[in-house]
């Protein structure tokens, strides 16, 4: 439910990290209720604009307003595994927003983790530790909710469930960033599409870009990358049609096997 308020506003912002511009002078009002994506290749800045506007970075330079008293709901790319069982964590966090037992149990098995409770948080799959963050987000949602990557390493059902309560958040004008590649996940919640191209935030239309999967076999050799997902004995990531030659490129010359390519729908 998007509106004519004003959330947040960014006055020539920059971000540097050793003297490299990530975001450069970039000038931005964000509305509430809005529904916004930062797309592209790894390390464009995606994440870091997300740290930006929630003030988990500080800025390097210009100016961040909030038009309002916001709280964020922050879901990392990589949650953190902690030597806590899954349901002592998340009924740690119930208890400090406020938020009955039920809810958490509903939200976990609405997740499919029912079997996991009581797995140590540190021997969760980066599936299962992103169903997590997830949850948390979803107990007490907050007024803005910010996601890096939410879908990583998710299984289908799960990202069935997750697109959903997405929009149910939308519906009630709660405002989300995101943090993506995934192409079904823009076509299904973003209101806008951004990319950072040379620290500038450029609005796209992510509808008419061709976007594919590239399989590479796992390497015990090699560190999975952060734009890559687990899926069985090989990993997956996403490119757009015009990072794609680039992407298939950087990965031989990492010394990753390519197994397949396959345009999505």
């Amino acid at each position: 439910m998007k509106t004519n308020e004003k959330l947040v506003t960014l006055e020539n912002v920059s971000k540097k990290y050793s003297g490299k511009a990530i975001i450069d002078g970039v000038s931005h009002t964000f509305y509430k209720g809005e529904s916004i994506v930062f797309y592209g290749h790894n390390g464009c800045g995606k994440s870091t604009m997300l740290k930006l506007i929630s003030g988990l970075i500080s800025i390097s330079g210009g100016k961040l307003q909030y038009h309002e008293k916001l709280r964020f709901s922050y879901v990392p790319e990589k949650f953190v595994g902690m030597e806590i069982e899954m349901i002592d964590y998340l009924r740690g966090i119930a208890r400090m927003e406020g938020v009955p037992p039920t809810v958490i149990d509903t939200l976990i098995s609405d997740f499919f983790l029912e079997s996991m409770i009581h797995t140590r948080m540190d021997k969760l799959s980066k599936g299962s530790l992103q169903k997590v963050g997830v949850i948390q987000a979803l107990m007490a949602p907050h007024e803005v909710i910010l996601l890096d990557e939410p879908l990583s390493g998710q299984d289908a059902e799960s990202q069935k469930v997750f697109i959903n309560k997405m929009n149910k958040l939308r519906e009630h004008g709660i405002t989300i960033f995101m943090a993506c590649h995934e192409k079904k996940l823009i076509d299904a919640l973003s209101d806008k599409v951004y990319t950072i191209e040379h620290g500038n935030l450029v609005e796209i239309d992510a509808s008419d870009k061709s976007a594919y999967s590239i399989y590479v076999k796992k390497n015990p050799s090699l560190t999975m990358r952060s734009d890559m997902r687990s899926n069985g004995d090989r990993y997956e990531l996403t490119a757009e049609e015009t990072a794609l030659k680039a992407t298939v490129l950087g990965l031989y010359e990492d010394g990753w096997e390519i197994i397949g390519i396959e345009k999505l729908d």
